[in-house]
């Protein structure tokens, strides 16, 4: 395993999903979240707690990285692998963990479908950028 490039690899998989994760919960469904304010913390004890989000997308980029260099095959394009390991690893983490909040939370299903494509987004960018940026020569 290259550890000099499963770092730099992680980096770019949890600043990806930083980024994507702002833009949709933060502006493109922030309307579903406002019309169901009553389910989540209110906004100021929520942003004190925000270290902790960013500590599991750290976790989770880490995690995300080092499964995927275990399976890199170098004969193979890298971009390739990355997102086919982004579109099953994020079928297995959005499919089945939105469905259970949807069951558990009085949510819309148009937020449960947001939730979908915001983890299947969020698995296919951060498999390419881990897929172009981890190699092992």
């Amino acid at each position: 395993m290259n550890l000099k490039r499963c770092w730099m690899a992680t980096a770019a998989a949890f600043a990806v999903i930083f980024v994507l994760d702002w833009l949709v919960h933060g502006k493109l469904l922030m309307g579903l979240y406002h019309q169901t304010a009553s389910v989540w913390r209110p906004c100021d004890p929520a942003h004190s707690k925000m270290w902790m989000m960013m500590l599991g997308q750290l976790f989770f980029a880490k995690i995300f990285t080092l499964i995927y260099a275990q399976g890199y095959e170098p004969a193979k394009p890298g971009l390739g692998q990355g997102l086919r390991y982004g579109f099953l690893i994020g079928l297995l983490v959005s499919i089945s963990y939105v469905s259970v909040w949807y069951v558990v939370l009085p949510i819309p299903f148009k937020l449960a479908l947001g939730w979908v494509g915001s983890g299947m987004a969020d698995c296919l960018a951060a498999g390419a950028a881990v897929g172009l940026i981890y190699k092992t020569r």
